[in-house]
């Protein structure tokens, strides 16, 4: 992370609004001028192909859902309460029935999302691949520091052909409803499943590493590769599986399969305790005044198969303190009581970013 100089800026003449009184904005940009939304929808509904939407933080509702069917890149102001405590998180909420789903279509391959929140509220919506099986294949979605508050499902049935990468998001499906490929094709990296299960990824196309999976298991998928993650789950942690290749992986149960077949593991370590595979983890379920780097002494220190840490912080690009999106952000924002003697306003912004 790169931590740009303090700045120090005199407004004239102007008063600071506490930021959380703000209205929530959206710049739109890219094939023609800049323009500011205040709605989602709408932004979406002027946006070109291959436009790029910044969202402030704050929540935005869409009421009944939407379905995106053209590639956009959504860029939002964080998912992490201590890194967006300037800005505030950034929130696509839906309301509606239990359709008001986020769907992106066939015709939004190519599409992008980082640093946003997706909270449907209503039970049976999630983030959804198309809306039916003639336009549930978008290739090549990829979504960074992004948290998903309900399911994702990667097509409308099984048998679906899309594909995403996942980088450093978080998945807080029910019990029953998790993160479902629908024979769509997955890459996730340093992610943190904390509720459902992984499920559906058949007949391949699934890849795991250095991620973490709470007290849930990979089940009904197909010649999966996994590497380098951690299962909490109390028991087997893949379930009718077949052909799958696991390797360095920390498990808390004593066995990997079960209702299982053909498949392989190297070099994984069991009957590690919930308790003690972490810095900081009490309960089982994701906060994020967690600390998920590995407990001292775990044989999972520099035992991944690239002989670096198992779990979030190994891999050669270990996953970023706070979630922070590859856009600057303001870490503090101080606005003095009054003007001063010249008639100026005092603003101290301090911001941060990182490459990627």
């Amino acid at each position: 992370m790169i931590v740009r100089p303090t700045l120090v800026l005199a407004l004239s003449g102007l008063l600071a609004a506490p930021v959380s009184a703000q209205l929530q904005r959206i710049v739109l940009q890219g094939s023609g001028d800049p323009t500011v939304h205040t709605d989602l929808a709408t932004a979406i509904a002027a946006a070109q192909p291959g436009d790029h939407l910044h969202l402030s933080g704050g929540t935005f509702t869409l009421t009944g859902g939407i379905t995106l069917s053209k590639p956009l890149h959504f860029i939002g102001a964080g998912i992490h309460p201590d890194s967006s405590n300037v800005t505030a998180t950034t929130t696509i909420a839906t309301t509606g029935n239990s359709q008001a789903h986020v769907a992106v279509t066939t015709a939004a391959s190519g599409s992008s999302f980082t640093g946003i929140i997706f909270s449907p509220s209503t039970n049976g919506a999630g983030f959804v691949y198309g809306t039916n099986a003639d336009d549930d294949d978008p290739q090549g979605l990829v979504f960074q520091r992004c948290e998903f508050k309900r399911y994702v499902q990667m097509g409308a049935e099984e048998g679906a052909n899309g594909s995403g990468t996942f980088d450093e998001c978080i998945f807080r499906g029910a019990s029953n409803m998790g993160m479902s490929g629908m024979g769509s094709r997955a890459v996730f990296t340093r992610c943190i499943f904390d509720g459902g299960p992984i499920n559906n990824f058949r007949p391949s196309g699934l890849f795991m590493r250095n991620c973490v999976v709470m007290g849930s298991r990979l089940q009904n998928s197909s010649n999966a590769i996994v590497q380098n993650c951690i299962f909490s789950y109390d028991g087997a942690p893949l379930w009718q599986v077949g052909g799958v290749q696991i390797s360095n992986c920390l498990v808390t149960g004593s066995t990997m399969f079960s209702n299982s077949s053909g498949n392989s593991e190297t070099n994984n370590t069991y009957g590690i305790p919930a308790a003690s595979l972490f810095v900081n983890e009490t309960d089982g379920s994701l906060q994020f005044t967690d600390d998920l780097h590995l407990a001292a002494g775990s044989p999972g220190i520099g035992g991944g198969n690239d002989g670096r840490d198992i779990g979030l912080h190994g891999s050669n690009s270990p996953q970023k303190p706070g979630y922070v999106p590859f856009n600057p952000h303001y870490q503090q924002a101080d606005f003095a009581p009054s003007t001063n003697w010249m008639g100026e306003l005092p603003v101290q912004i301090r911001t941060a970013a990182q490459s990627h």
